[in-house]
């Protein structure tokens, strides 16, 4: 003798569901409107470590300083001075 009561519970599908469209709504949003006035979104930059910068990677270095260069590492540290600095 159980009724058959619309049920208030939110199911698993649900909450993933509306949780994906929360979190899309701010990744497709433009920085305007999030209140960033023009600045540069921390996302738009890669964070990049630069390994054997005395040779070829040096180069390599040299093509991404739009980026932000946070490390750098070579064992030669007189063959990689330039790029050090």
């Amino acid at each position: 003798m159980s009724e058959n009561k619309p049920s208030n519970r939110l199911t698993r599908r649900q909450f993933l569901s509306r949780s994906s469209q929360g979190a899309l709504l701010f990744s497709v949003v433009p920085g305007s409107v999030l209140g960033l006035n023009g600045a540069t979104s921390p996302n738009e930059k890669l964070n990049i470590a630069g390994v054997g910068i005395g040779g070829q990677g040096g180069a390599d270095l040299g093509n991404m300083t739009s980026e932000n260069i946070v490390a750098l590492c070579d064992v030669d540290w007189r063959h990689a001075g330039g790029a050090f600095k």
